[in-house]
């Protein structure tokens, strides 16, 4: 007699398992608790081994759902199904466990035993069902024992054993596989949006939270095994010991959002740990070998770093930062889900056994959340945009009055004074007008600018100088600029003023040939800024300065104003250096 004909019935007359009866009104039955179970951690038997010692490895197993977390351990099922009806019963056979490397079924014939293998590591033809299956066929009143090898070090070893009609069967997968198509085509139009708004205002808050949101989705298209329908056959062996970078990508743009969203470089300490976790992510990385590939160490590692962004949005929240109200909702609501498929997979209490799309529902609704909190961010944006335009309108005209205002002012004065004008009070009052136009011409400088807070310090020089050069027409001066740095606009009225007092005290003064030159310079050295006024004139006594030379008022606006420090030499020619 053959020996496996004869190991098969040694088999079956000491074989004490109970049949599972197949009724013909019962269109879905879980039928693990009525199974026998044996987990081989050392991977020592093969079939023909099992075949000969189970009555001693096998155990009655009484759970309705079996879950050893993430495990290199091989999981055995014993079950014998009996058709209880009066004709040929046709059921299917599903594994819940969408994600097992190698599922192998040995179901009993006349001759032995057969073997079936699937599984996402197993070339088979894809037969448009994300769920394993097997068919099972038995004629009226027959009994056949089954066992089944689940093993998988790509994902953690859980699974439910369900028996099926077909019917049963593809109403429940096209409604999983409806759900998921409607929950991957949500993201990735939420995905496109928020690319939209960052493609327009560049921010990289936006960029970021693009990305975690395309790992999540790229992460649970392979989770759920829905990248059959997306990927190749040959890169679906690769897809599956993808999910460590997956998962870290993920959790990488996830911090930098969050890092982004909420600024968090104004929080030192926060902020480092932030850092910590994104080091953490690349080196798991990089260190990831088909050897050593601790997706258990970086489902861990993930939900802590999940714990820590939303205990970084609480603390921010409770120290009035606006935005985090955003991110506590959201990444309460993230964190739920994430710590519910954990948990799931890990073998521990979870939402997602009784509500099971529950993690979707989670991830999308942290999405829309964001998605929202983002677009309000844009909306604000703009309404700040527009409100910026606007003060810069208001600015212009303001520097524009400002400018005719002090144009004015001089008009009056010349009409009120002109009965009393002598030449004395005439040259007066063109040095009066002379720093009045001084400050005039900054502000027609920055009605017209695009910048209302910075001007061109080498325009506005050369422009002052040319006005008082046309008030000496009678002089042939040379006036030499050096400006070789800008200053700020409250800086460029002091040196305006300065300028002002000092080329026309040159220009009244110092020149006997009515002729000469006259050179103006202004550096930066290192941080601090210096200005050389000169002149080749025939220079003063310092101590019997006249009142018309104004210096004292120098003095006052670099010292006082411009908080620096001034140095005068007045001989063989005027040489004065300020540095502040």
């Amino acid at each position: 007699m053959n020996f496996k004909i004869l190991l098969l019935t040694c088999t079956l007359l000491l074989s004490t398992l109970h049949a599972i009866d197949i009724k013909e009104n019962i269109k879905h039955q879980n039928i693990l608790s009525q199974s026998e179970i044996y987990v081989d951690s050392a991977h020592t038997y093969n079939f023909d081994a099992i075949l000969q010692n189970n009555q001693k490895l096998f155990e009655k197993n009484s759970k309705d759902f079996l879950h050893f977390g993430y495990t290199d351990k091989t999981l055995w099922i014993k079950f014998k199904l009996h058709n209880d009806t009066n004709k040929t019963t046709y059921k299917i056979l599903e594994i819940s466990n969408q994600m097992l490397d190698v599922i192998t079924l040995y179901k009993q014939t006349n001759h032995g035993y057969k073997k079936i293998e699937n599984g996402v590591s197993v070339e088979v033809e894809f037969k448009n069902m994300l769920h394993y299956f097997f068919t099972i066929t038995l004629q009226s009143g027959e009994s056949k024992e089954y066992y089944l090898e689940l093993s998988s070090t790509s994902c953690a070893l859980y699974l439910e054993l369900n028996l099926l009609s077909q019917e049963e069967f593809y109403k429940k997968e096209v409604k999983h596989q409806l759900i998921l198509a409607l929950f991957f085509g949500a993201l990735a139009t939420l995905i496109l949006y928020n690319l939209s708004i960052f493609l327009f205002t560049k921010e990289r808050a936006y960029l970021y939270y693009t990305l975690y949101l395309l790992f999540t989705m790229i992460n649970h298209i392979s989770y759920t095994s829905f990248s059959r329908y997306v990927y190749s056959l040959a890169f679906q062996k690769t897809d599956i010991y993808l999910a460590l970078f997956y998962i870290s990508f993920m959790l990488i743009f996830a911090t930098l959002f969050t890092k982004a969203y909420l600024n968090t470089k104004r929080y030192k300490k926060l902020d480092i740990g932030l850092k910590f976790f994104l080091l953490g992510f690349v080196l798991v990385m990089l260190v990831s070998s088909p050897s050593f590939y601790a997706l258990d160490f970086i489902v861990l590692f993930g939900l802590m770093a999940l714990l820590y962004i939303l205990f970084t949005s609480f603390y921010l929240l409770y120290k009035g930062e606006k935005n985090s109200k955003y991110m506590v909702v959201g990444w309460s609501i993230a964190t739920i889900g994430w710590i519910s498929i954990g948990f799931y997979d890990a073998g521990y209490y979870s939402l997602i056994y009784t509500y099971p799309y529950f993690f979707e529902a989670a991830i999308f609704s942290e999405a829309i959340l964001f998605s929202i909190a983002l677009s309000a961010k844009l909306n604000k944006t703009k309404e700040l945009e527009i409100a910026v335009q606007r003060n810069a309108l208001l600015t212009q005209e303001l520097h524009h009055r400002v400018k005719n205002n002090m144009q004015f002012i001089i008009s009056i004065y010349r009409l009120k004074l002109s009965k009393y004008i002598n030449s004395d009070m005439s040259e007066s009052l063109k040095e009066v007008e002379g720093t009045i136009q001084a400050m005039s011409s900054i502000h027609e400088m920055l009605y017209t600018a695009k910048d209302e807070m910075q001007i061109d310090t080498k325009e506005y020089i050369t422009t002052l100088i040319e006005n008082l050069q046309g008030s000496y027409t009678a002089l042939e001066v040379k006036v030499e600029l050096h400006i070789d740095t800008e200053l700020d606009m409250q800086d460029s009225i002091y040196l305006g003023i300065i300028l002002n007092e000092l080329v026309t005290n040159s220009f009244k003064y110092a020149f006997d040939e009515k002729s000469g030159t006259i050179e103006v310079a202004l550096i930066k050295v290192k941080k601090r800024y210096r200005a050389i006024f000169k002149d080749n004139g025939k220079g003063f006594d310092i101590n019997k300065e006249s009142e018309g030379f104004g210096l004292e008022l120098v003095k006052s606006l670099v010292e006082d104003e411009l908080k620096g420090k001034i140095s005068v030499n007045a001989k063989d020619g005027v040489k004065i250096v300020m540095e502040w």
